[in-house]
């Protein structure tokens, strides 16, 4: 591996997250390559699964925005659908426009900030962040 045309995708999974009571960051380094040379990447899909709990969030927030400490949604941003049930899978099938910029540098620190759900009622959904990545 170490260059564009041999790529390999791999899934970045985050712990459960209970986007009804708070707002999280996690953080990561593309995994190193097999010349040990920090890889670059590409983000190929973001989304959640594992959903133990409906969202409400019908005033807006319940995000998942792949970036960088200076821009957020540098590469990617999820917005979940108010009422997305119990169960389901969300990801670039549900919102189509999730990938802003492709391109992460070798060496960049990736951002995962999972934002607050807000709604007229009370908000909730449970469910765990995954980003789909092509590293070379």
């Amino acid at each position: 591996m170490g260059d564009y045309s041999n790529k390999q995708l791999i899934r970045m999974t985050l712990p459960s997250h209970d986007f009804g009571a708070g707002a999280e960051i996690y953080s990561f380094y593309l995994p190193p390559r097999e010349d040990g040379k920090q890889s670059q990447g590409q983000v190929a899909n973001v989304g959640i699964m594992a959903i133990t709990e409906a969202f409400a969030n019908d005033s807006g927030g319940g995000t998942v925005q792949v970036g960088t400490a200076t821009d957020n949604d540098a590469y990617a941003k999820l917005n979940i659908p108010d009422a997305t049930a119990d169960e389901a899978c969300i990801d670039i099938n549900t919102d189509t426009d999730v990938v802003i910029a492709d391109d992460i540098a070798a060496g960049t620190l990736v951002e995962v900030n999972c934002t607050q759900s807000t709604d007229t009622g009370t908000a909730a959904g449970i469910g765990m962040p995954f980003i789909d990545l092509y590293i070379w």
